[in-house]
C-alpha cells in the first residue's frame, strides 16, 4: 500500500479567497446583485460553490436569481482557476519533502471538480500526485464518502488529514485519522478550537512540516 497524506485546498495550500471574492463579485455584478466586502468571504468559502451563491446572494433569492449566480461565478472563477494560484509559503516545500520521503500527497475539496482540475493544472503540476474536486452524486466534506473512495484509488494507507476549517476538522473525525488544522487560512485558531477544543493544530508551515514528519516516523518505523 501506499502512505499518504490528505490536504483541503483553499486556506491550506492555497490563498484563493482574495481570488473567489473577486470573481464572486463580478458574478454578483454581472446579475445586479450588490457585491461583498473582500475580507468577508472568509465566512463564506468552505462548503462548495453552492453554498457560496447562497450566502452571497441576497437573503429570500429565487432558485432562478441563484441559478443565474451561480452560472456566472462558475464560468468566472473557472477561467480564473487556469492562471497559476498563491500557494502559501513554505507550503511547496512540505509537499516536496513528502514526495523524496516516497510518502503520496493528495488533494481533496468542496470546490466543482472542473475548477479544482484547472488549479491543480495551473499550480501544482509536480507538487501533489493528485487532487479531486467535488462530484456529482456525493455529499460535500465532511462526508467521509469521496476522500474514502480516493484513498482506495491510490490504494494508500491514509496517515493524516490537513485542512484549515471545522469542516476539515470533522472530515478527519469521519476519517479515523490524525488530523491538523492550520490557522493560517480561513479560520482562526480560535475559531478552530471552538469547533473542536482537542484539535490539532498547526501556526506555520514550518510547524506543519515537523508535525507530519512526526506522524511519517510513528507510522513508518
Amino acid at each position: 500500500m501506499n502512505e499518504m497524506i490528505l490536504f483541503d485546498m483553499d486556506g491550506t495550500l492555497l490563498d484563493s479567497v482574495p481570488v473567489i471574492a473577486k470573481c464572486c463579485n463580478l458574478a454578483l455584478r454581472e446579475n445586479n446583485l450588490p457585491e461583498h466586502d473582500p475580507k468577508s468571504y472568509v465566512n463564506k468559502v468552505g462548503w462548495g460553490m453552492q453554498r457560496l451563491m447562497e450566502l452571497s446572494a441576497p437573503g429570500g433569492s429565487s432558485p432562478a436569481c441563484l441559478a443565474a449566480l451561480s452560472e456566472s461565478y462558475d464560468r468566472i472563477y473557472s477561467e480564473a482557476c487556469h492562471t497559476p494560484g498563491e500557494i502559501y509559503p513554505g507550503i511547496p516545500e512540505i509537499l516536496l519533502e513528502l514526495k523524496a520521503r516516497g510518502i503520496r500527497t493528495a488533494v481533496l475539496s468542496n470546490k466543482p471538480e472542473k475548477q479544482l482540475q484547472a488549479l491543480y493544472e495551473s499550480t501544482f503540476q509536480g507538487l501533489l500526485d493528485v487532487a479531486w474536486g467535488h462530484r456529482e452524486g456525493y455529499h460535500h466534506k465532511p462526508d467521509p464518502t469521496l476522500a474514502l473512495e480516493l484513498v482506495e484509488t491510490m490504494n494508500g494507507r491514509l496517515l493524516a488529514y490537513v485542512g484549515d476549517s471545522e469542516v476539515d476538522l470533522a472530515l478527519g473525525k469521519n476519517l479515523g485519522v490524525p488530523t491538523i488544522g492550520v490557522t493560517w487560512g480561513t479560520k482562526t485558531r480560535e475559531q478552530l478550537l471552538e469547533a473542536d477544543p482537542s484539535a490539532t493544530l498547526a501556526d506555520t508551515p514550518v510547524e506543519l512540516e515537523r508535525q507530519l514528519l512526526k506522524l511519517c516516523e510513528i507510522f513508518m518505523p
